[in-house]
């Protein structure tokens, strides 16, 4: 029995060797100084969400890597989903939460805090053989770069003159903090005066805290944590002796291409990071889809053709927004003022007539948009797949206002890159006396502000997009499949959409329309719609609600 385990540990000393290089004594890593490293003494930071969805793929994550290390024969690793380790709203911020990180995982115990997202996929062996590169007892702060090619609204114009000397790491690749570094910044959170503000691209803030006004600790590019480098994550398998072989099929994967680029200095990528899209079943029909988009008078002839020219052209339900009647279009008149800023009472307008217009109650889904809002219906479809509206969903993209402090401030959707509700989470709020304090109330904040007094969370989605595709790093918009960005100024709209969701949404027209077809055996939504006008004909009901109807789409 004695021997059976020696030879058990021998195999897996020998495949850990092999994951890591280890026998490749002829590489240039061999030669340098090497630093004491093992799984236990890294802290695995999973940024993960509440939503049951992102919480069981989170669960996931953990899984497997604590799968690789039972293979491996390694300690169990410390792994913290911050959801479960620390619930209250704020913790994706991170920040608040340095002061917890630096006094449950700090020094002696621990050398390294990698932080990673969801989807990310961690090769332990490699990992550990990257971080004997850095001595642990220094101040490290290391990931895959990310730099601005232009100066951008979302990161506050800082370094306005040359942006590309800033770098920030991309979070999908993941990162990591040695532990004395944590420390530090555990100290000077604790100690600091934190005006509340705004959390828009927390992986910039976070390298613009760390970096200190040139105080402190630039961010170490290591080229071995990827992203966008797999098309989805493998299923998991629950059999050990099954993910065994293939490991040590990539082990030999990894040493034949470690050959073929000897003296070429290829790295090996430790870390993945999906490019696909999370689908969870059938993409979500259009006859679901119900899109409010807000407007105003000044913008009826500029911005509402470019939705009606993009994207409107593949919905079934959207109706216009506006204070002033424009047949044209046609809009609903709200008969509240326009604001320059907020638009709450324009929002909660669209959520009295989802709720309560007869022929929405079958609907499930409300996505209100801006008219400067431009998106891929058919990519929305297919995220929509991972989640139940029967529940309350609030999605888009996620900004943090006053989280100075663990529990503090609160999330909300921006709306510019749209926001998704499923009928329940409409009911929620509107039951539960979301209300606007004036019609130029903030809109998205005065959501979350809502949603978290009620109880509920806001799940973020980093494929919606507040800003122009130029506003973010080309490096990071090639590994995602994005759903939406945000405003024409100093750029082409319909180039953006042509660019980048027009081939989606022309093909998923082909395919997700016969689904539809198929599966529409009451075409309750149009039939309502056109009856609604015929049945009142009155000049009320013609400017309301108007079937303008195309080949490809209605309009209501």
């Amino acid at each position: 029995m004695r021997s059976g385990n020696m030879a058990l540990t021998t195999k897996c000393i020998l495949l850990f060797s092999l994951l890591t290089g280890g026998l490749m004594s002829d590489s240039k890593s061999d030669k340098e100084v090497r630093h004491d490293v093992s799984v236990q003494d890294v802290v695995f930071v999973i940024r993960n969400q509440e939503h049951p969805f992102h919480l069981k793929r989170a669960r996931l994550l953990k899984a497997d890597i604590e799968q690789q290390c039972r293979v491996l024969g390694l300690e169990k690793p410390k792994i913290v989903l911050l959801t479960e380790k620390y619930g209250e709203s704020g913790h994706w911020v991170i920040f608040p939460l340095l002061p917890k990180l630096g006094e449950h995982y700090g020094k002696p115990k621990y050398k390294w805090i990698f932080f990673c997202e969801e989807e990310t996929r961690v090769k332990i062996p490699g990992l550990l053989n990257v971080l004997r590169r850095y001595d642990p007892s220094e101040f490290w702060f290391l990931g895959k770069e990310l730099r601005d090619q232009a100066p951008s609204i979302i990161h506050h114009y800082r370094f306005h003159n040359d942006p590309s000397v800033f770098a920030f790491p991309d979070f999908e690749a993941g990162w990591l903090l040695s532990v004395p570094l944590l420390q530090v910044l555990s100290d000077r959170w604790k100690t600091g005066d934190h005006h509340m503000d705004f959390t828009i691209d927390l992986k910039h803030e976070i390298a613009f805290f760390i970096w200190d006004d040139g105080k402190g600790v630039k961010l170490t590019h290591v080229q071995e944590l990827c992203s966008g480098n797999i098309g989805s994550n493998d299923p998991p398998s629950n059999d050990d002796d099954v993910a065994k072989a293939k490991m040590e099929k990539e082990s030999k994967d990894a040493e034949m291409r470690r050959r073929r680029n000897k003296g070429k200095e290829k790295a090996e990528c430790v870390t993945t990071y999906p490019i696909d899209m999370m689908e969870c079943g059938p993409a979500v029909s259009k006859k679901n889809l119900y899109f409010a988009v807000k407007t105003c008078e000044k913008f009826h002839k500029d911005r509402v053709p470019v939705v009606k020219n993009t994207w409107a052209q593949y919905v079934k339900h959207i109706q216009y927004f506006s204070e002033t009647e424009d047949k044209t279009i046609p809009t609903v008149v709200t008969g509240i003022p326009n604001t320059e800023r907020g638009h709450c009472g324009k929002t909660f307008f669209i959520f009295d007539h989802f709720l309560n217009d007869a022929w929405l109650k079958h609907i499930p889904w409300l996505i209100i948009t801006d008219d400067d809002t431009i998106l891929s219906v058919s990519r929305l479809q297919r995220v929509l797949s991972c989640y139940d509206p029967e529940t309350p969903v609030y999605l888009g993209e996620r900004y943090g206002f006053g989280h100075t402090k663990h529990g503090w401030g609160y999330d909300y959707i921006t709306g510019g890159g749209g926001m998704v509700f499923s009928r329940s989470a409409v009911q929620e709020m509107i039951s539960n006396g979301c209300q606007c304090r004036s019609n130029a109330d903030p809109d998205d904040m005065i959501i979350g502000a809502c949603v978290k007094r009620i109880g509920q969370v806001i799940t973020h989605s980093p494929l919606f997009h507040q800003a122009r595709p130029a506003d973010y790093v080309p490096a990071f918009l090639q590994h995602q499949t994005p759903v939406s960005f945000h405003k024409h100024s100093n750029g082409d709209p319909y180039q953006v959409y042509k660019d980048w969701f027009q081939v989606d949404d022309e093909k998923g027209d082909l395919v997700l329309d016969l689904q539809d077809d198929d599966n529409d055996d009451d075409g309750e939504s149009n039939d309502l719609a056109q009856s609604k006008t015929e049945d009142k004909g009155s000049e009320e009901a013609e400017e309301t609600v108007v079937t303008v109807r195309t080949d490809k789409h209605t309009e209501l």
